[in-house]
């Protein structure tokens, strides 16, 4: 199975049920802990605490003599401790998850009633007394409440009693990976609500605490709180988390066990489950991860899953035809995600699964006791792949058909990338070169160059080129990030570029590095030729591909942009491959972005987005007025049409593009209607060229009389003589031998009586004993006959049944001498009816 079959599997859905359970590609964490957590003063009684909030280091100092510090402070604390105890609760933290005080605000208000001063003063006394009470960690707020408090003053207070040189370690360490001042503050606040959520310090907290906070913010609103990736970070720089992954690739799933993956399906029964899962671990050793989830979808998901949905509590492999009748129905169809029906295409794929899953079983049931309960025979039969081909035909013919739509218009897709990245690069260059707040001009435009806010300029002067903000002088213009347009436009011309030139991959083109670069010295000229080295994927085999001058030059352009902005080299960078689960080492590797402050290699998802960017500028619509839209896949098979319809050997190609048989590459060529018309005449030209020039001079007119003449003479009495032109006859005009007669139909009676006298004759040599002439003659005879056996037209014209050459059988053997079976026509032997039905009926 290919890889990209697998890929299709993976997004397969149960025929007939609702969608498959998604198997997430990140950890996620469990949320009940939120229940759990108590401060280190949970059990103090309010006069301990009230005593306790004045020993903080953040605690005021006195301004005056004889006036106490903290008295507001107090007075808040002590007013939200006595609402607290007016609910149940053996603690502190108890008695506020009672009062639901982690709801919001509201609740401030009610503890103000019947106080007449104004509304300000009574709002900050309590609101100084909570900020006192979470910081001395007497209460735990959750997240939730802490994203709607919006107490800046907590978080400053909060990082004051961090440990001296933490602030500042964590933002020098900030500021050398490229975070703005914005990003390291987020980064921040966020370690300060962990703090106050946890009840730990600084020092005690972990990285399973950094993804329970991710694991809330995508509860709550979809995705991880603002400042959750810089957190992790900045503990990293910290010292606080031990680990050099990312956030992303710590939470990283990697390959899943096989009762995970099979467990996901949630099957009922237990010794079917267990069958399944013991079938997939031998199966497993011997294809890779994605093959490997591919196939787990098939057999427990879209197999399996389905029968019990419909069928509950069966617990055997043998199914009865009903059971097995209504699987391959609802096979036919699934549901996506929006909820429509569909045809599944792989249907024939996953029936091709399940009906190698049974013969599996069989055979190793002779060597493990263990699958001979198991051992029955397959529902599926050699009939239901018989569609196969057809699908075959099928999508290749889609195939094709891309690829005719596609191609012609890959030139004008090409310059306009070109063309936007040069004006995106010439209006970054007019920008930089004015100063911040003045007006330029840019082909007949006027821009403003921004100024950007503080948080959003990095604190390293080499990142500054990545945020130059300008904006159209207009009533409804907005401020434009030019250095990501420019950015964006590069890649999307370098991803174009590369895989038109190369015809990889989207993965290879991924895996690109720098030592991906090699050179090669031809050993008869000493000639030096640039190599790309490609690294397996698909196919496990690693290729070497020339670079052609315009490949070479786009990807020295990346490799300087990539020096150029990171002093000189090219930034180490770990790619994780989304279909095996792995992440590989740090590499140079050549098409990796900043994301923020983060170098990453490009995923699948962002080139085509890419791609879609550079394809919507174009303005280009297929044949039913749509957008055009171009998969990184297209470019392969683009690339693979060119190439053998320039003149590459489609041998040659194939191994360019990696595949191990040429029924591959072949299913990658398009056919266009003038390259069938330009091929068959440069054919018709060579041969023409191989031919004497002479051949192709005007005919004389003698010449075309003997031509015409020659048509004449090809009149016999039995036909027409199929002799080329120009050639004598072989058979010095014995017409009944020769094989290029073409009988008609007409002098089918004349060829019956030739057969009679040739009979004749032969008794004739016979009975006087000239044996030579007996041997002439039954060569013209066998001749004969043979030629009356090949009419395939009787004499008005009907279609005429081909003689098998099967025995007659005779009351009276022949007479010796005689042929032992020479009809007198050359029609059908007839055979002797069939009993037991009316003849009306054969």
């Amino acid at each position: 199975m290919t890889r990209q079959g697998s890929r299709r599997a993976n997004s397969v859905r149960r025929a007939g049920t609702g969608p498959v359970p998604a198997r997430p590609l990140f950890v996620e964490h469990d949320l009940k802990a939120d229940e759990h957590r108590v401060g280190p003063h949970d059990h103090l009684t309010r006069g301990e605490i009230l005593a306790l909030l004045p020993t903080s280091p953040v605690w005021p100092q006195p301004k005056y003599r004889g006036v106490a510090p903290g008295t507001t402070r107090l007075a808040g604390a002590s007013k939200i401790l006595d609402w607290l105890l007016s609910h149940p609760g053996e603690g502190w933290q108890a008695r506020w998850q009672a009062a639901d005080a982690d709801r919001g605000k509201d609740w401030i208000d009610e503890l103000n009633a019947g106080d007449h001063r104004s509304p300000d003063s009574r709002r900050n006394e309590i609101i100084m007394g909570l900020n006192s009470l979470m910081i001395s960690r007497v209460v735990l707020p959750r997240y939730g409440f802490l994203r709607g408090y919006k107490a800046m003053r907590l978080f400053k207070n909060l990082q004051q009693m961090f440990p001296a040189g933490q602030i500042e370690r964590m933002r020098e360490f900030g500021a050398e990976v490229g975070m703005t001042p914005r990003h390291i503050d987020e980064g921040l606040r966020v370690i300060s609500a962990m703090i106050l959520y946890t009840g730990r310090d600084l020092h005690q907290l972990t990285a399973e605490d950094v993804f329970h906070l991710r694991a809330v913010g995508r509860r709550d609103i979809g995705e991880a709180y603002v400042g959750t990736h810089s957190a992790w970070d900045l503990l990293r720089g910290a010292g606080v988390i031990d680990c050099k992954d990312s956030l992303k690739d710590a939470l990283r799933h990697g390959q899943r066990p096989t009762a995970e993956l099979v467990d996901a399906y949630n099957i009922q029964s237990t010794p079917v489950r267990n069958v399944l899962v013991r079938y997939l671990e031998e199966r497993r050793p011997g294809v890779d991860y994605g093959t490997f989830r591919g196939l787990v979808g098939s057999l427990a998901g879209v197999f399996w899953a389905d029968i019990e949905a419909h069928h509950p509590g069966i617990d055997t492999l043998r199914l009865q035809q009903d059971v097995t009748d209504g699987w391959k129905q609802r096979l036919v169809t699934y549901t996506d995600k929006s909820g429509q029906v569909r045809e599944r295409r792989s249907r024939v794929d996953v029936m091709m699964r399940v009906r190698g899953f049974y013969p599996d079983i069989q055979e190793w049931a002779h060597d493990d006791p263990f699958w001979a309960q198991w051992a029955v025979p397959s529902p599926i039969t050699r009939g239901d792949g018989a569609g196969n081909h057809k699908n075959i035909a099928q999508t290749h013919s889609r195939m094709h058909q891309r690829v005719r739509e596609r191609l012609p218009h890959l030139p004008t897709l090409v310059e306009t990338a070109e063309r936007l990245h040069r004006e995106a690069a010439t209006l970054l260059a007019a920008a930089v070169a004015t100063p911040f707040g003045e007006v330029f001009e840019h082909e007949g435009r006027h821009y403003l160059h921004v100024l950007p806010k503080v948080s959003q300029v990095p604190s390293r002067l080499d990142h500054a080129s990545r945020h130059v903000y300008v904006q159209e002088v207009g009533a409804d213009a907005r401020r434009i990030n030019q250095s990501d347009v420019e950015d964006d436009t590069f890649w999307a011309w370098a991803v174009i570029e590369t895989l038109r030139h190369t015809g990889v991959r989207v993965e290879e083109l991924t895996e690109i590095s720098h030592l991906a670069l090699v050179s090669y010295k031809l050993p008869d000229t000493g000639e030096v030729v640039p190599l790309l080295q490609i690294v397996p994927s698909k196919s496990n085999e690693e290729r070497l591909l020339l670079v052609s001058p315009e490949l070479a030059s786009v990807l020295a352009t990346v490799v300087k942009r990539l020096s150029d902005a990171n002093d000189g080299k090219i930034p180490l960078v770990a790619r994780y491959d989304h279909h095996e689960r792995v992440t590989g080492p740090p590499l140079p590797h050549l098409f990796q972005r900043r994301h923020y402050w983060q170098a990453e290699v490009m995923g699948e998802s962002a080139i085509k987005r890419l791609l879609d960017t550079a394809l919507a500028a174009t303005g280009l619509r297929d044949n039913a007025g749509e957008p055009l839209r171009y998969t990184p896949h297209d470019f392969r098979r683009m690339f693979a049409t060119e190439a053998v319809t320039g003149g590459l050997p489609v041998h040659i190609a194939a191994r360019i593009l990696g595949h191990k048989t040429l029924t591959t590459t072949q299913a990658y060529l398009a056919v266009f209607q003038d390259d069938l018309v330009r091929t068959y005449r440069g054919f018709l030209d060579r041969r023409r060229a191989d031919r004497p020039q002479e051949e192709y001079r005007e005919p004389t007119e003698q010449e075309w009389r003997d031509f015409q003449q020659h048509f004449e003479l090809r009149k016999v009495s039995l036909g027409t003589c199929g002799r080329p032109y120009g050639t004598p006859c072989k058979h010095e005009h014995a017409c009944i031998r020769c094989p290029v007669l073409q009988l008609d139909p007409r002098q089918k009676p004349r060829l019956i009586e030739i057969i009679q006298n040739l009979r004749e004759r032969i008794r004739e040599a016979r009975a006087n004993g000239w044996l030579g002439e007996v041997e002439g003659l039954q060569v013209s005879f066998d001749a004969a006959a043979k030629l009356a056996s090949l009419n395939r037209t009787r004499t008005d014209g009907s279609p005429q049944l081909v003689n098998l050459g099967m025995p007659l059988f005779t009351d009276t053997p022949p007479t010796t001498g005689e042929p032992a079976h020479a009809p007198d026509t050359p029609d059908l032997v007839r055979l002797p009816a069939p009993q037991g039905r009316p003849a009306a009926d054969r």
